[in-house]
């Protein structure tokens, strides 16, 4: 142990030494001038000068990858990961050494997508949140939290053309990776305006623009989204996504936030549909109530879903609190969505009943010795990863503080009894009501 600090420490001031130029976006950056000039509440450095704390927090992350690959090939204990990490001091590495310490034990597993040979981690990093709405953030930390989830198993990426500079971002770390295996990305064509005028050249523009952002020669997963069903011509875009494929630049496609009707649609049409990304949760039972998850895993269409733990609602941290937060609480998009959805589900009492069940669950987890420190979250997670044809959950990533939480959860899964519980608590809901986006379109009120 005393030979190997001294080595962790080198290689991680050599890692850092090797990856001053991550400060300098431009170097990496393939998008249009458009894309890099977009006003979101990003904060990017102007100079490669690294200030100490980032100094101090990519040192973090290098000593704890270099702590992990040496517990991988059987040169450092477990037990020592996190002292090998904690040589640097920073609060970042305590989270990447507790990580790197549980990854030696739990496997994020991978799934594949229908027929396809393409391998999701079954959970996925979310990166909406570089999207704005999110807070203030820096380039560096987003690839040093993409690069941190990687090596713990998130292996797979989830993105948007519409997520502002998160393809960018994304295709950045893509770039930078150096094995054979590259990360997965997973993207989405989303059609909001003048969708009667999107044809052929469109999509194809717009797919190689995607290409270019992410730095791929083929898109391993394309999710379409569209906005109005009144403008029926989503069936002709995706047989335009299916004919990219049939060239070579798109790998598989996805819907995401379509109902039943227009999904039995598109795969009547032909289109080859292999995933469909939805919001689904203990809170939103949509793609449940509406029959779709029992008809896509007829049809071997994986879920994808967002939204499983709700934006911290379904944790510990909500655990008797006397009242949801407030307007002015909901600092994040994403609280103030999934605020929206806790309302629509039932009254407050309601949902501290259900954490109630779910934290009587962690806690039955953890006495039986099949996760010593369920949480809460684990279980909102659990809870869908264990529903049948769910293939993946996506985790929104800001920072490292949830890394070794969310890696925790796919130690254990829930018994009969257990997902009964909550189904009981669930049945209680009075929504959200209608298919999957139908209150989002203004379909339902």
């Amino acid at each position: 142990m005393r030979i190997l600090l001294p080595i962790i420490c080198l290689a991680a001031y050599a890692k850092l030494s090797n990856g001053l130029a991550l400060e300098n976006p431009r170097r990496f950056s393939t998008a249009s001038k458009e894309t890099q000039q977009s006003t979101f509440s990003i904060n990017q450095p102007t100079s490669s000068k690294l200030s100490r704390r980032q100094v101090m927090n990519h040192a973090a992350a290098a000593a704890t990858t270099a702590a992990f690959a040496a517990t991988q090939s059987g040169l450092l204990l477990p037990a020592h990961a996190a002292v090998a990490a904690s040589t640097t001091s920073s609060s970042s590495s305590l989270h990447l050494a507790a990580a790197a310490t549980t990854a030696t034990t739990t496997k994020i597993p991978t799934v594949s997508l229908g027929k396809s040979k393409l391998q999701l981690s079954r959970s996925i990093q979310g990166y909406w949140q570089l999207a704005g709405g999110h807070g203030k953030y820096r380039e560096s930390d987003a690839l040093a939290n993409m690069k941190a989830h990687y090596d713990a198993g998130f292996t797979s990426l989830d993105t948007a053309d519409i997520y502002g500079p998160s393809e960018r971002i994304v295709g950045n770390f893509v770039g930078m990776q150096q094995q054979p295996e590259k990360p997965v990305v997973c993207t989405k064509l989303c059609c909001f305006r003048f969708l009667d005028d999107i044809n052929r050249v469109e999509v194809r523009d717009r797919i190689t623009k995607a290409c270019e952002r992410l730095q791929v020669k083929q898109l391993p997963l394309v999710a379409l989204f569209w906005s109005n069903y009144d403008v029926k011509r989503y069936v002709d875009v995706g047989l335009y996504l299916a004919e990219l494929q049939e060239e070579g630049l798109i790998g598989e496609i996805g819907a995401t936030n379509f109902d039943l009707v227009r999904l039995q649609e598109l795969h009547k049409a032909g289109v080859p549909l292999v995933s469909h990304q939805v919001q689904l949760s203990a809170l939103d039972r949509r793609p449940v109530q509406s029959g779709m998850v029992d008809w896509c895993k007829e049809h071997d269409i994986k879920i994808i879903s967002f939204g499983s733990v709700a934006s911290g609602i379904l944790s510990d941290a909500s655990l008797n609190a006397p009242l949801p937060l407030t307007k002015q609480e909901q600092t994040t998009a994403s609280l103030r969505l999934y605020s929206n959805t806790a309302e629509r589900f039932g009254d407050w009492s309601l949902v501290q009943e259900l954490l109630h069940v779910m934290n009587d669950i962690a806690q039955g987890v953890r006495i039986d010795g099949r996760c010593e420190q369920a949480s809460i979250s684990n279980v909102a997670q659990r809870y869908v990863l264990d529903t049948p044809g769910v293939a993946a959950i996506i985790i929104g990533v800001r920072n490292l503080n949830h890394l070794e939480e969310n890696v925790r959860t796919h130690s254990f899964t829930l018994k009969a009894d257990e997902l009964e519980a909550i189904n009981q608590v669930v049945a209680k809901r009075k929504g959200p009501k209608g298919d999957v986006w139908d209150i989002e379109r203004g379909y339902v009120v």
